[in-house]
């Protein structure tokens, strides 16, 4: 046996019991075994704690031992998977029939024992040795723990071509995204994409959770929400090395922080945190912090750069400042910019009974393809124009509703001066303007307006086009009005 089969045998084995492929944590403490390191080697080697993976591998040799009805333990690992192994049996699905059994957690080695036996002696299982899990509980270690009360309800979902939810999933399972940042004006899209994607990935997850911001909690009660749930303790009872008396929550930010760190690497958790805009500052440049929740930077930036098992994921009008300074390469932490459904969209107006498909594409461009504004402008064209698209088109400008006039007011609000100078020139023009032109026609210096122009970008608010020569700015039809209405 190569340790290609090893782990090949042992992800078999987690599979039947669990439903769940070995996850990196216990690859790790198994490929380690195998190479005969002790605890503290394995954890030096991969950044956890000596702690943390001496209780992986706790659980995994139990769980394995109640597939085979055999005490494995890391001393005995590698000649109990080699004798299994010798007698044919590296394969379980060839053994056994576990998907037609009624009891999915017996296994029948039976005849296997009597083969293996002629050549060498399975190891004998201690007097003291702990119960096999019964299959009622197994069943319960197979259901995440759910906290969806923030969440919004599963509603009909519009996905997207150019990036289709698919794309999440990969990014999260397959390239073990630690956190994840979807941004984009609102209605666009983020928390019905976030939701759709829980049951496409929620068995491979321990615990999951969406906590939302709106009402700007400060970080402590952000913590004081996540580690109890997470860590299924009320309240968590963390050694004293990690601050605090056992069994009572530690009031030190920096002790909260590290628990619930230890509890991602514990268990693989997923946590959305919905409306992080209003966490951040109103009046200046996209991405900084109120006075008083800089702390949440400290946050993001510990799920993004040590490792563990766990995802974040943050839904949010534009993205926090620090989150842009540490996306790198190494997938580790990803950046979603939503925009519109593009023909996707057609959906929306075919349910709300609209007329002249034709004109379709028109509508869809003037408000980007954005699900909400698209929804409320319909409810006005069947209002005013029995659902004639045709005829509310030959109405200009863009009309804008008493519904939809209030979320470009939320927009236009958070931005600094320099960016409201920036796009009331751009609402100017009737062509998309290349960044030459516009620095030509800006006021103010040229590195302010730099900035404005990337800050507006980060918020959704202007679209970049690839032009002839270089990149074009414009901004969209709806939001153009809205901003010569203010200036009015």
């Amino acid at each position: 046996m190569d340790v290609k089969e090893f782990l090949r045998f042992a992800d078999d084995l987690v599979l039947a019991k669990t439903g769940k492929h070995l996850n990196n944590v216990q690859r790790a403490v198994l490929l380690g075994s195998w190479q005969d390191k002790k605890y503290p080697e394995i954890a030096e080697e991969y950044q956890f704690t000596k702690g943390y993976v001496a209780n992986v591998a706790s659980r995994l040799w139990q769980l394995m031992s109640n597939k085979l009805s055999k005490n494995i333990n890391k001393s005995n690992l590698i000649h109990t998977m080699e004798t299994y192994h010798d007698c044919n049996v590296s394969n379980l699905n060839d053994v056994v029939n576990f998907g037609n059994n009624d009891n999915n957690d017996v296994v029948n080695f039976g005849n296997i024992n009597k083969v293996c036996t002629e050549t060498s002696q399975p190891p004998k299982i201690p007097q003291n040795s702990p119960p096999p899990q019964t299959s009622n509980e197994d069943n319960t270690q197979q259901k995440p723990r759910l906290d969806l009360r923030d969440a919004p309800e599963l509603r009909t979902f519009y996905d997207r071509p150019s990036f289709p939810l698919s794309a999440l999933e990969t990014w999260i399972l397959e390239q073990n995204c630690r956190l994840l940042t979807i941004t984009g004006m609102a209605g666009t899209g983020k928390s019905a994409i976030a939701r759709n994607l829980i049951p496409q990935i929620q068995t491979q997850f321990d615990r999951i959770i969406w906590l939302s911001l709106r009402t700007s909690p400060p970080l402590e009660t952000t913590l004081k929400n996540l580690i109890p749930f997470l860590s299924n303790q009320h309240p968590p009872n963390p050694p004293l090395p990690r601050g605090g008396e056992e069994g009572v929550f530690p009031a030190n930010i920096d002790a909260q922080l590290s628990i619930l760190i230890e509890t991602l690497r514990e268990n693989r958790c997923l946590i959305i945190l919905d409306d992080v805009q209003q966490i951040l500052r109103s009046g200046q440049l996209a991405g900084n912090y109120k006075p008083g929740y800089e702390n949440y930077g400290t946050l993001f930036k510990l799920i993004g750069e040590i490792p563990h098992n766990s995802c974040l994921i943050l839904n949010s009008w534009e993205p926090p400042s620090d989150i842009i300074t540490f996306t790198d390469d190494n997938s580790a932490v990803c950046l979603l910019q939503l925009t519109g459904l593009g023909e996707a969209a057609t959906e929306i107006l075919r349910q709300k009974g609209l007329l002249d498909e034709e004109a379709w594409p028109e509508l869809i461009n003037i408000y980007q393809g954005n699900p909400l504004w698209l929804k409320l402008v319909a409810q006005t064209i069947n209002n005013l124009f029995g659902g004639r698209v045709s005829q509310y088109l030959s109405y200009q400008p863009v009309f804008l509703s008493d519904e939809l006039t209030p979320i470009l007011q939320q927009h236009y609000q958070r931005l600094s001066e320099i960016e409201k100078q920036a796009i009331s020139q751009l609402s100017n023009e009737i062509e998309p303007v290349s960044f030459t032109q516009f620095m030509s026609k800006g006021q103010g210096s040229q590195g302010e307006l730099c900035k404005a122009i990337l800050s507006l970008a980060r918020r959704g608010m202007i679209e970049k086009l690839i032009g002839e020569a270089e990149i074009v700015f414009t901004i969209p039809p709806v939001l153009k009005q809205y901003v010569k209405m203010v200036r009015e």
